[in-house]
């Protein structure tokens, strides 16, 4: 008689896995994280655009940072468009573009002649004096407004020369006030008003801060202007008030220059203003 065979029982597909080993693997198991949430298009912020700085912009960056780390000193003589041109492995119209751009900011010069070219601005109020201009040119000031600065401004100028002016800087004021009386006993008027207005560029001077400078030198290029259009006092106490201006600061008396100077600017201010108006009322008649 045959054996009958025994059937075994097919093996798991899988070994099984006991409870502490289930709990291993889970504990192995890295954890899924959550999404971010999306931001909504309407909420993002939108990308601009990728821009790419022109060759002359680069050109004029540069030289501007060179002119700020002081490696081009006030008074220096830059290169020729040529030279430069081949320095920066540029077109000259590049290099053109770029000093001009220099140039309306107000940190070159460009003197023309034999020895002219491009020149490190030693003055830092071009900048100013056209904003300033800018401002009035467009309505967005008046000039009683430029007196009211130039009156704050010129009070605390007077009153740090006070304490800082030294014996240069007294030679100096000296010298512009016998240069202003020999013009007042000429009668030359007009380049009386230009030098005394110089006397102003001086007290800054003798400050010690060049931000001062620069405003002062901007409110005074700004005044020639009015002066041109309305004409220069006639009888003016200049030259008087000078020197005892010159007298009180050397005394180091701040309030006494300060008041000294304050009256001074109010007489020419209301002058100014005065001519300024008639002068507007005579174009109005003139054009009805």
């Amino acid at each position: 008689m045959k054996t009958p065979r025994t059937t075994r029982r097919d093996a798991p597909a899988t070994n099984e896995i006991s409870g502490s080993q289930t709990q291993a693997a889970i504990e192995r198991a890295p954890r899924t994280r959550k999404a971010a949430p999306a931001v909504p298009a309407d909420k993002a912020e939108p990308f601009g655009p990728i821009t790419t700085r022109r060759i002359s912009e680069e050109i004029s960056a540069r030289i501007r940072q060179q002119i700020a780390s002081g490696a081009l000193p006030p008074g220096t003589r830059l290169p020729t468009e040529r030279e430069l041109s081949e320095q920066f492995a540029v077109s000259r119209m590049a290099v053109r573009e770029g000093m001009r751009t220099l140039e309306v900011a107000g940190l070159i010069i460009m003197k023309k002649g034999r020895h002219g070219g491009a020149f490190v601005n030693e003055s830092s109020a071009k900048l100013v004096t056209q904003q300033i201009r800018d401002m009035i040119d467009l309505g967005r000031a008046s000039l009683p407004m430029l007196m009211e600065a130039r009156l704050m401004v010129m009070d605390m100028v007077v009153r740090l020369a006070c304490e800082r002016a030294t014996a240069a800087d007294f030679r100096a004021m000296e010298a512009n006030l016998e240069k202003t009386q020999m013009l007042t006993e000429a009668g030359r008027f007009e380049e009386r008003t230009f030098t005394a207005i110089e006397f102003n560029k001086l007290l800054a001077d003798a400050t010690r801060n060049d931000i001062l400078g620069a405003l002062v030198e901007g409110l005074s290029e700004v005044l020639r202007h009015f002066i041109v259009v309305t004409g220069p006092q006639p009888i003016d106490s200049v030259v008087p008030t000078r020197r005892k201006l010159i007298d009180q600061i050397r005394a180091r008396d701040s309030n006494g220059a300060a008041v000294t100077m304050g009256q001074y600017l109010e007489d020419i201010h209301s002058y100014l203003i005065r001519q300024s108006r008639n002068t507007a009322a005579r174009k109005s008649r003139a054009s009805s």
